[in-house]
């Protein structure tokens, strides 16, 4: 049975290592902790570090000698990767990847298979009814994720990801994978418009969000020097250039302020190189913004200097404007959405030096511009808080996770009447009824019996007459289903228990209707089959709360792979898997057969397929496609 909305199993699935704090991860890490508030079970998976491990341990070792102080970094314990609990989610590492550059971060690739296999085996145990991949683009954790996933899945893009080389050299691959996201959301309208002009599709704006029980307004001191805190998030070493560049700008009588830098390593012993000797009495560079007493320094700043940062990093932005502290940031991208232009902040045309001087200038200067601005600031933030984003993307999930089939109930009479007997079925088979078969339906019959089979469904293309020809001369102990193989305007799809012929021609959903309409079942025959139109996945995943069995196994499908594939969708949504010989000759009965309990109806049917077994011939397709046109050809001969 389905599980309630309220109560999923969400995968948050991350492409950068949890050592990287101030961006995406800081976005997943406050949805996670919204999420599980909100009774669902959240684990967050992203790329070990082992590969990085002890680099990282050297640089810390660097820097605390220099300052003489123990140098952790912003919540040391998201460093651990083993499943261990972390604000009420497990952390679970995928080891093995390489870290590169990527977008404003360093990503880690997923390029090696023990990876792919790692993470298969990881979604596979996890059984995740929502996996929520942030930044799929490739060959990163989160496209591996949507490659391999075996739930819906529902994309959030933070960035619009034209600049990536990966993007440019990959792109027919990333659009054919997008078709299968079940869910796609933006966390601006920037990032939305980019996405939506290479990717068309239904994309639902939700922003970052803050956790506005934690971040809220200092009681402030007039007192005290102001603090400005410089966001060096994205490229440490290019935003102290910056600072560098801008601090050397400020006139000798500039009020006097402390500076703290958010991101980066711990720095104040770089105060003789970032700030010039003429104005060290003015300026004084304090503990970074990265330490535990992150929220005291937010709450204590009057100003955030955030001249880098990018939609990706919204959350961070949010923390500073909950506190009360006006923001610059850029002028274009994502976050000119939360900030407008003399309310809750300034936006920078261009990140320069002297614009950024003269704008810290001037509020430094006006403290009753600060102050309201500070005001506009807590009032947009309080409008984006966790619970309020968490809550919208809960819908998003619900909404995916109803395309997830419901099982039929159990019907007490298969296990009563039949006990653990089976029996041997075929739910894609042809006769002469078919253009492109010769086999009568005596000839099907006897081949049937040959084989030991005791349920049959004929499905010629397009007519039920073969299918009730066949019924009516079935032996004792033969279920003959009626079925027609229906050629829609995106491709083929097979109705099982019909009473009357569909047309051709209709679109997938129509056929389907007209399916449901007669009490029957909907059945995708060979999808994915490049030799065969079948819908799109977009239409199968559209409509996957409606289809009622997928054929995972087609032995005239000649390569294993899209058997494959037809086998991650049926379990992706929770739809019965089957098998059908889909045979054409004689020779054909028998190579694809399905060992499930006796059934009466087409739900007792979907019942015995949750539990069937599959048997497989070792027959070549090749040799079935052969003997089906050599036949086809003798007909038309003849």
């Amino acid at each position: 049975m389905t599980k309630p909305a309220a109560k999923l199993k969400v995968g948050l699935v991350s492409p950068y290592s949890w050592t990287s704090v101030w961006g995406v991860n800081r976005h997943i890490a406050g949805l996670g902790a919204a999420l599980s508030a909100g009774g669902h079970d959240v684990s967050i998976i992203v790329p070990a570090e082992e590969r990085n491990g002890a680099r990282a341990a050297r640089k810390r070792a660097r820097a605390a000698k220099r300052t003489g102080m123990p140098s952790n970094g912003l919540q040391g314990a998201r460093r651990s990767t083993d499943g261990q609990p972390w604000n009420g989610q497990r952390l679970l590492g995928i080891s093995g990847t390489f870290r590169v550059p990527y977008s404003e971060h360093l990503a880690n690739l997923t390029l090696p298979l023990e990876v792919t296999e790692q993470l298969d085996d990881l979604l596979t145990r996890e059984n995740f009814d929502i996996l929520h991949v942030h930044e799929p683009y490739p060959p990163s954790l989160s496209f591996t994720s949507l490659r391999l996933a075996q739930s819906p899945v529902v994309a959030s893009f933070h960035t619009g990801g034209e600049r990536f080389l990966s993007y440019q050299l990959m792109r027919p691959v990333v659009e054919r994978f997008f078709g299968r996201l079940d869910g796609r959301v933006c966390t601006s309208q920037n990032t939305r418009r980019i996405v939506s002009s290479h990717f068309p599709g239904d994309y639902e704006v939700i922003g970052s969000g803050v956790d506005t029980g934690l971040f809220t307004p200092g009681p402030g001191n007039p007192a005290q020097r102001p603090l400005v805190v410089f966001a060096a998030w994205s490229n440490p070493r290019k935003g102290l250039a910056l600072l560098t560049r801008t601090v050397r700008l400020l006139p000798e009588d500039v009020p006097p302020f402390d500076l703290a830098v958010a991101g980066g390593e711990e720095l104040t012993w770089r105060q003789s190189l970032i700030i010039p000797r003429r104005l060290r009495s003015r300026i004084s560079l304090i503990a970074p913004a990265g330490s535990p007493g992150l929220v005291d320094i937010y709450r204590r700043a009057e100003l955030l200097l955030a001249p880098y940062a990018t939609s990706g990093q919204a959350s961070a932005v949010l923390e500073a404007m909950a506190c009360a502290t006006p923001a610059f940031v850029p002028g274009q991208g994502g976050l000119k959405e939360l900030v407008s232009e003399g309310s809750e902040g300034l936006l920078l045309d261009h990140p320069y030096a002297y614009n950024l001087a003269a704008g810290l200038m001037d509020l430094l200067s006006d403290e009753g511009s600060r102050r309201s601005m500070g005001a506009a600031a807590a009032r947009k933030a309080a409008r984006h808080s966790w619970i309020k984003t968490g809550s919208r993307m809960s819908k998003v999930y619900s909404g995916a996770h109803r395309r997830r089939r419901r099982p039929a109930p159990p019907h007490a009479a298969i296990e009563s009447n039949h006990g653990n007997k089976t029996i041997l079925a075929d739910l894609h088979m042809h006769t002469s009824f078919s253009s492109d078969c010769r086999t009568a339906p005596e000839e099907l019959l006897a081949a049937c019996e040959e084989s030991g089979l005791a349920a049959i469904a004929v499905t010629d293309h397009n007519t039920i007459e073969g299918a009730v020809a066949t019924a009516s001369m079935a032996p004792p102990g033969l279920m003959v289903i009626v079925g027609e193989e229906i050629k829609t305007s995106e491709g083929e799809i097979i109705g099982l228990y019909l009473s009357e012929e569909i047309p051709r021609g209709l679109s997938p959903e129509e056929t389907i209707r007209h399916i449901k309409r007669q009490g029957g079942l909907v059945y995708v025959p060979h999808p994915f089959d490049p030799l065969h139109k079948t819908p799109s996945y977009e239409t199968l995943a559209r409509n996957a709360a409606d289809i009622d069995i997928i054929e995972v196994y087609n032995p005239r499908i000649a390569f294993a792979s899209f058997n494959e594939k037809a086998r991650r969708l049926a379990r992706k949504y929770g739809i019965p898997g089957a098998a059908g010989s889909d045979c054409h000759v004689a020779a054909g009965v028998g190579t694809a057969m399905i060992s499930l309990r006796p059934f009466n109806g087409p739900q007792e049917l979907l019942l015995s397929l949750r539990e069937a077994d599959i048997i497989r011939s070792r027959v070549s397709p090749i040799y079935l496609h052969s003997l089906k046109l050599l036949k086809s050809g003798r007909g038309a001969a003849t």
